[in-house]
This record gives structure tokens, C-alpha cells and sequence, in this order.
């Protein structure tokens, strides 16, 4: 309809309408984008706002299962230093490592069991669904912060690293448990300190398998306090993030 009155007013030589006409029809169009662009827009604060809460719980996950094996990381710290107290006096706690608070040692978590104390392994296993699913349905466009887009990123990065770095845990851990096959023991049997500390004075390949657990369980634990210290820095402006778009 539009056509048939820009070909009559051409005809009637109404230039005025004719421009009247193509002004209409310019600003429909022009009308229709900015539309679509506000639903797209709009839509998008709406899937990042769903996004940003999904990480924001993931984050959380990530962030209680790093302060559980960080105690059962102590718990080894804990237990092969009892043992190299006595067995090693002259052993030290390498000064690389960061310091652990005294009170922050569970000490009696393993008293019963010290084998598995020494042979134990938590892998820590990423909750990172929403980023994945981010990057592989390419939405992670949605994401107005490029800095958070970057760290969040750098993070699950290191966190696949420390899926390769627990995996090296694992098989030291297996080199142990089989030299405790070897000597008729299991993770599950029950032993005191002291009976655990004399087999170390009196057996030279047991006290460098206590000096390991000792020297992993702390790898571990500086890690996991990593983890978690980015973690909860990620959380926090993850949130800050859900504030803004709303």
C-alpha cells in the first residue's frame, strides 16, 4: 500500500508527501531495530542475571569442598609431623610452605587410624557447569564484565591444573599404600602414635614414606588455601556483578 501512494504522489509530482512517505517508512524501520535491540538487551541482563547466580553457587561449592580437604590435608600435616617429632627431631617444615596456624590442626582427627592419615588423598573436583556451558554455547558474551569473564577464566584454568597436580598426589599415595601391602598393613589398621613413631625410628623406607605423606599433605593444603582465597574473591565480585545488572 505504501508503494501504490509513493508511485501516485511521484506521478502527482507531491514531493512533499513523497518524502513524507519515505520518512514513515525510514523511521518504522528504524523503530522496529531499536525494538529488537531493547527485547535483545533485555534478554541478555536476564540471562546473565540466571548465569551470575549459577556461578555465584558453583563459586560457593567450589569454595566448601576446598575447606573440607583443607582439614583433612591438616589432618595428615598433623599426624606425620607427630610422628617426625620424635622419629626426625631435625626435620623441618620446609619454608617455602605458607605457616598453619597451631589451633587450625585438627590433631586427633586421624589418632586411630594413622596409616590412613598418612596414605589419605582428597581430589577436588571443580563445579564449573555454568562456565562450560557458557563456553561451549558461546553465551559467554552475556557477560557485561570482561575483567570477571578474564578471571573466572584464569580460575577454572587452575583448576584443571589441580586436577593433573592431585592425580600426581594419587599415585605417590599408591606407592605407599603398596609398601604397607608389602609389610602386611592396611590404611584401616589401628595403631597408636608411638607404635606408628617406632616403626619409623627403626625403619629407614617407612621414615621417608612419613617425610612424603608430611611434605604432600602440605602441597596440598597451600593449594587448596589458594583455591579457596580466589574462590571467594570471584564470589564476591561475581555478586557485586549481579548487583550492577539488576
Amino acid at each position: 500500500m505504501i508503494l501504490r501512494r509513493v508511485t501516485q504522489h511521484v506521478k502527482d509530482q507531491n514531493w512533499f508527501a513523497v518524502f513524507l512517505d519515505f520518512f514513515i517508512v525510514v523511521a518504522g524501520i528504524l523503530i522496529a531495530f531499536q525494538i529488537t535491540n531493547w527485547n535483545e538487551a533485555r534478554q541478555d541482563r536476564q540471562a546473565e542475571q540466571r548465569y551470575l547466580a549459577e556461578l555465584a553457587r558453583d563459586l560457593e561449592a567450589d569454595i566448601t569442598q576446598a575447606r573440607e580437604h583443607q582439614v583433612g590435608a591438616l589432618g595428615r600435616v598433623a599426624t606425620s609431623e607427630m610422628i617426625l617429632a620424635v622419629a626426625a627431631p631435625e626435620h623441618m617444615r620446609p619454608g617455602f610452605w605458607p605457616e598453619i596456624e597451631e589451633d587450625a590442626v585438627p590433631e586427633a582427627i586421624y589418632s586411630a587410624l594413622p596409616y590412613a592419615a598418612l596414605t589419605a588423598s582428597n581430589n577436588m573436583v571443580s563445579t564449573d557447569s555454568t562456565f562450560e556451558e557458557l563456553i561451549q554455547t558461546g553465551n559467554i558474551s552475556v557477560l557485561s564484565d570482561r575483567a570477571l569473564v578474564s578471571d573466572l577464566t584464569e580460575f577454572y584454568s587452575r583448576m584443571k591444573r589441580n586436577m593433573v597436580n592431585d592425580e600426581i598426589l594419587l599415585d605417590q599415595v599408591t606407592l605407599m599404600l603398596g609398601y604397607l601391602r608389602r609389610n602386611g598393613l592396611g590404611a584401616s589398621d589401628r595403631a597408636t602414635i608411638e607404635e606408628v613413631t617406632l616403626f619409623a625410628q627403626t625403619d629407614k623406607e617407612f621414615l621417608g614414606f612419613v617425610k612424603s605423606a608430611s611434605f604432600l599433605a602440605q602441597w596440598q593444603y597451600m593449594r587448596l588455601n589458594q583455591i579457596e582465597a580466589q574462590a571467594a574473591t570471584l564470589l564476591a565480585t561475581v555478586n557485586s556483578a549481579r548487583k550492577e545488572a539488576r
